[in-house]
């Protein structure tokens, strides 16, 4: 049977078709003919036509994160240094980065999948002729030998602008493999060895800058009406994003993964890393990367936030590898688009397992602020942290003769052997016991300390500060009696006025907040909550669908990392839009304040449920520590069959 593609000429193993086709247009015409019943052209998926005002929209935000601007800048810089020969394909079409951008970024926010083959719908059919000629995709770019462009013929132009933004950009190159096959051992070994050249350091600074210059576009959309009332206060964490794959990847053998910039995310029953040849059994396995957001929080927590709160910051990184360094790169470039300073809330994945100089001190330099939470090796004196004779007891600075029950407050809660309600007493009496700052800390961060029973609003009566107290001390001051000797007294005893401690004295796990106080509980709950709802906002089924790996199919490193930031930057102008649209519904002023005060009437009486499985306030026991051993299910029982009774007999 003949095929109707002409003669095939053998060359070597393989087969070529020639390029001239001969066109039967009577045969054309025959099939035309038996699909008469369908629609012509695309009758699934989204056929409808951009509006206009959609892709201008669209435009500006691309303009103004001004990455594609960046992208050529940095195109013609590589292109400078590096010395190529001559020859080369004439590009006969060319689609811009900033068309290729815009059509990637309409696709997103109307939730459809980011495919090549999606956006060269979009170019074929799915733009009014006006939006094609801004677009630079009529005339001529739309035409091939006289005839429109088909889908295909659309494909190539707009995948190869992609790839030339992302040769750019990309830090970890990825080479394709035979479709269908994983890569052996050799190839992804031949595939990392290119990733250790200088200039992809170059090229990790250069996408993670595209990535957050796009996400500061959609915060600057934010009226400065709005904008004013966050103070910079923020939460970070990681979340687990899938690469694509039908069979996941292989877990070792002879054969490597489809994309080997991603990793194995394991975590066992208790949410703890799983590591390679571990015993721990497995809940969780995902072939991905850590995804991690800076995402913005109200400074009073228990109000209702007078702005939208946004995705501030991304990073992305092979699960469990490098998650500190990018976490403080956040920050780091936080700082460079000139936003606001604040608290930076985060759980026992960043304060309490990261080193000082990698993290804290850093982040602290920007001028942010640390609540943290600690693991239980850590609580009490764990820290193991003194300076002058004060002792750290879980992040706050203390005098020596602290009672051992509210040393040890936290770690009887954790053991079970006191009550939450206890606990908190013994917090708030910890406080009796806390240095206080004469002034604030310096341009070093080292701030002068007083001793709780010197100065004014003195909190203790010692006899080796007698007649130090300059205000008359209240009825819940208490009276040191354990105080130290002669020769183990520190200068924070001996010293009539203060002791400087500087920045790097617990710097691990100090923090400005008195740890499990009522404020301190507010600010970490309802914070690490919001960006647990966060990361589940980004991954709704039915909107952004971030889990969904066979939504963004394009395999690299930075081409992963590009889909998923414009997939989070349409969180934020989600976001947006629903903050606005609750804003417009108010009819005045005050109507928009009983609207509020509902709101937070709604809010307490979730709060204040008896039958809460997490009340607030729990939140020290939210987030269990290392454990071997899974936690033991309950044994199911069998239900008893029913049986039905004999029938009634007269």
């Amino acid at each position: 049977m003949k095929s109707g593609l002409g003669p095939v000429v053998r060359t070597g193993k393989k087969a070529s078709v020639k390029a001239t086709v001969r066109v039967d247009t009577a045969y054309q015409e025959s099939i035309k003919a038996l699909w008469a019943g369908v629609p012509d052209g695309r009758f699934v998926g989204n056929t409808s036509v951009f509006p206009h005002q959609q892709v201008l929209f669209i435009a500006s935000i691309i303009d103004s994160a001004g990455i594609a601007i960046l992208i050529d800048k940095w195109q013609a810089e590589d292109a400078v240094a590096t010395v190529k020969g001559p020859g080369g394909r004439p590009r006969t079409a060319t689609v811009t980065t900033r068309t290729a951008l815009i059509l990637l970024l309409l696709l997103t926010v109307e939730h459809s999948s980011q495919l090549v083959d999606e956006m060269a719908v979009v170019a074929m059919s799915r733009l009014s002729p006006e939006s094609a000629a801004y677009l630079g995709l009529d005339g001529a770019m739309a035409d091939v030998n006289g005839e429109r462009r088909s889908k295909s013929q659309w494909y190539s132009p707009i995948y190869r602008s992609l790839r030339r933004a992302l040769g750019t950009i990309d830090p970890k190159p990825h080479t394709s493999t035979k479709r269908g096959k994983f890569p052996t051992n050799k190839e992804v070994d031949e595939m990392k060895e290119r990733w250790t050249a200088d200039e992809l350091g170059v090229k990790q600074r250069r996408l993670e800058r595209v990535n957050n210059d796009l996400l500061q576009a959609t915060i600057d959309m934010v009226p400065e009406e709005y904008a004013k009332f966050w103070e910079g206060d923020t939460c970070i964490d990681a979340t687990v994003v899938p690469a694509y794959g039908k069979r996941g990847a292989p877990f070792g053998g002879t054969h490597g993964p489809n994309d080997p910039s991603a990793g194995w995310y394991r975590r066992d029953h208790d949410h703890n890393v799983v590591e390679e040849g571990s015993k721990k059994s497995i809940k969780k396995a995902v072939f991905g990367w850590d995804l991690t957001i800076v995402v913005q929080t109200n400074h009073e927590p228990d109000e209702i936030a007078s702005f939208p709160k946004l995705i501030t910051g991304i990073g992305m990184t092979v699960p469990a590898t490098n998650l500190i360094r990018t976490a403080t790169d956040i920050y780091t470039d936080i700082s460079r688009r000139q936003l606001k300073v604040g608290r930076v809330v985060g759980d026992r994945g960043y304060g309490a397992s990261a080193k000082a100089a990698d993290f804290q001190l850093p982040v602290r330099a920007l001028g942010h602020t640390m609540v943290m939470d600690y693991k239980t090796e850590q609580l009490g004196r764990g820290s193991g942290e003194e300076y002058a004779g004060a002792m750290q007891v879980e992040g706050a600075w203390y005098c020596p003769s602290m009672r051992e029950d509210l040393v040890n407050a936290t770690i009887l809660l954790r053991a079970g052997e006191i009550d939450a309600h206890t606990w908190r007493l013994r917090i708030a009496e910890r406080r009796n016991y806390m240095l206080r700052a004469k002034e604030k800390p310096d341009a070093k961060g080292s701030v002068a300390m007083m001793c709780p029973a010197r100065g004014p609003g003195a909190t203790a009566r010692c006899p080796l500060a007698e007649g130090c107290s300059t205000t008359e001390l209240s009825d819940g001051a208490v009276t040191i009696e354990n105080y130290p000797d002669e020769n183990s007294r520190g200068a924070i005893c001996t010293n009539k006025t203060s002791v400087t401690i500087p920045a790097t004295a617990g710097a691990k796990q100090a923090q400005d907040l008195q740890y499990g106080s009522e404020r301190w509980s507010r600010e970490y709950a309802v914070d690490r909550n919001g960006i647990e709802g966060t990361n589940a906002y980004a991954k709704d089924g039915a909107k952004e669908d971030l889990e969904n790996a066979a939504r963004r199919r394009l395999r690299g490193y930075a081409a992963q990392f590009l889909l998923i930031t414009f997939t989070v930057a349409t969180a934020n102008l989600r976001r947006i839009q629903s903050f606005r649209d609750k804003q417009l519904l108010a009819k005045s002023a005050a109507d928009q304040e009983v609207r509020i005060e509902r709101q937070k009437a709604r809010r307490e009486k979730r709060r204040s449920r008896e039958d809460r499985i997490a009340p607030w306030g729990e939140f020290s026991l939210a987030e269990p520590d290392d454990k071997d051993a899974a936690p033991v299910k309950p044994k199911r029982t069998r239900t008893p069959k029913r049986v039905v009774p004999p029938p009634l007999t007269t």
